[in-house]
């Protein structure tokens, strides 16, 4: 069963940007599932750096310019290119020759890979792949990372981008139960035409290491008793550190706050650091690079998931899989793919937080921690597998 990914994939492979949906895409590239052989069109690699970064043939397509492909399509094809064009501007509103473009690489990674089915990790990329596909039977499997549309009419773009696209796909996959019901009352997707499979970690590389435990927070001198809390995302007001912050300062506890990431709220986070006397108590880390963030996941004690808006974060995964216990920002408690009920999880409520219930589950005695598995991107990718195979069975 030949699989044709379609999505972004990160810099450490040649990508132009890495984002956490890269990193999904790159991650399920490379596994090694019975009968399922992933092929992948990045769309933010040239195609030189894809061919550097594939072990076998056609592992990794980018792109190219290809005028004489486009020009030769327009001219054998005119009616529909036409049609694709319109398309492109009143539903996607985006540009023509860009989509084009999209359109024209998309196709000749069909033609290269002669897939079984096309897995398409955004809604902004259906349209070119339907339009890629042509006339073939290929089924495409979209997965939603996230539905930032949120059924507001004013909102003409993404309201035409998702409604006008959404019906283009063959089958769908969310990552959480939240993306049921937004499938269906907001897509207008029947939620029983829609599988929920989450996003996975690479367990090898994120785990609990007591020994990285224990040099870092001697490092960074955390005494015994000290409760470390940390977030790993971008610096920015919907990712919620300052937020959070504000909120640890009043908790009256013995704490360190670590914040792992850049951003624009760096400068605000450290002033209000200045402001308040927290110097000793708040860590800004910076960027960290994937191979070294199980250790500091390690040395922490709580994963602090402060966000206000996501479609399932990547770092409460990998915070999970080290075994960290995590608070969560009641907001998003919908994109959470782990039990929230557990004793592991505390919902807090930024509007009316109740400190002393807080404090208590901060300060409660944790069992002897270690590494989780639950969601290893081996068990995502038979989940996936048997979705292929039941499309495919459908067809």
């Amino acid at each position: 069963m030949r699989i044709l990914i379609i999505g972004q994939l990160p810099k450490e492979i040649g990508g132009n940007y890495t984002t956490g949906a890269a990193n999904v895409v790159y991650e399920l590239s490379k596994q090694r599932e019975d009968g399922v052989l992933y092929y992948t069109y990045g769309t933010n690699i040239t195609d030189s750096a894809a061919i550097k970064a594939s072990s076998f043939l056609y592992q990794y397509i980018g792109y190219k310019f290809r005028p004489f492909s486009m020009l030769l399509t327009a001219l054998c094809h005119p009616l529909d290119i036409f049609r694709h064009m319109m398309h492109y501007h009143t539903v996607d509103h985006q540009s023509i020759l860009r989509f084009a473009f999209y359109e024209a690489n998309i196709r000749e990674a069909i033609k290269r890979v002669q897939p079984d089915l096309i897995h398409v990790n955004s809604i902004a990329n259906v349209s070119p792949v339907r339009f890629a596909i042509g006339k073939s039977k290929i089924p495409m499997l979209l997965t939603c990372h996230g539905i930032f549309y949120r059924g507001d009419e004013k909102d003409v773009v993404n309201r035409d981008r998702n409604l006008g696209n959404i019906k283009l796909a063959d089958a769908y996959s969310g990552l959480t139960l939240e993306s049921l019901n937004e499938y269906e009352s907001i897509l207008g997707i029947p939620k029983n035409r829609v599988a929920v499979i989450p996003n996975g970690v690479d367990c090898k590389k994120f785990y609990y290491s007591p020994e990285a435990r224990a040099k870092i927070r001697k490092e960074f001198d955390v005494k015994d008793g000290c409760k470390v809390f940390i977030t790993v995302a971008s610096v920015q007001e919907r990712k919620g550190q300052l937020v959070f912050l504000k909120m640890l300062s009043m908790l009256d506890i013995d704490f360190r706050y670590w914040i792992v990431g850049k951003g624009p709220d760096e400068e605000v986070i450290l002033q209000y650091v200045e402001e308040n006397g927290l110097q000793g108590k708040v860590r800004m880390l910076g960027y960290k690079a994937a191979n070294e963030l199980y250790k500091y996941y390690s040395a922490a004690d709580i994963y602090a998931h402060s966000s206000w808006k996501e479609g399932q974060a990547l770092s409460e995964l990998e915070a999970n899989a080290t075994g960290l216990r995590t608070i969560i920002n009641k907001v998003i408690v919908g994109t959470i793919a782990s039990d929230v009920t557990s004793p592991d999880y505390y919902i807090l409520d930024f509007e009316h937080v109740d400190f002393e219930e807080l404090k208590k589950w901060v300060l409660q005695e944790q069992s002897d921690r270690t590494s989780r598995t639950t969601f290893d991107w081996r068990i995502i990718a038979s989940q996936y597998a048997k979705l292929y195979q039941k499309i495919l069975k459908s067809k």
